[in-house]
């Protein structure tokens, strides 16, 4: 009897964590909270240069205005949010759902991450900070050189 009680417990303990961990992060816009406010949030971190997004693309950022813009005409047009038809809720729906993939996307890939490393020939660490996109574009481009050396067709550059 011990023994059922602790594997349920345990595993409710597991399922809570499971959950926990398997909810999405953050997204851009919650639930619960008035949408034109988000949406002025929203602009408002797009134009100011937060770090936030810095690594969103002018396309990107252009695709994110639009679906902003139609979405503040849909609550412009419906004030009263209990009257929105149908389609307009689920234009303004998938409005949101791009505005929240791109948004998501930028602000993980504009994240910092910061690691101590040792130059070669030094025994002295230094901080070394760079975005996420920024440590993937470094390894391209370092994958690219090597692949290009390795063929014979080129030289590394500094």
């Amino acid at each position: 009897m011990k023994r059922v009680i602790l594997a349920a417990g345990t595993a409710a303990l597991l399922l809570a964590l499971g959950t926990a961990q398997a909810a999405p992060k953050d997204e851009v816009f919650a639930r619960g909270k008035p949408l034109a406010e988000q949406v002025d949030l929203i602009e408002k971190d797009l134009n100011t240069n937060n770090e936030i997004y810095s690594e969103l693309t002018g396309e990107d950022r252009s695709k994110v205005r639009q679906a902003l813009g139609r979405i503040r005409g849909v609550l412009d047009q419906y004030p009263e949010q209990a009257g929105i038809t149908e389609s307009a809720k689920l234009e303004l729906y998938n409005d949101q759902q791009v505005v929240n993939t791109v948004l998501t996307k930028a602000r993980e890939d504009s994240r910092q991450i910061c690691t101590r490393e040792k130059s070669t020939g030094s025994h002295r660490a230094t901080t070394q900070c760079r975005t996420v996109a920024q440590r993937e574009r470094d390894k391209a481009t370092a994958q690219r050189e090597l692949n290009s050396v390795q063929r014979g067709g080129g030289k590394l550059t500094n």
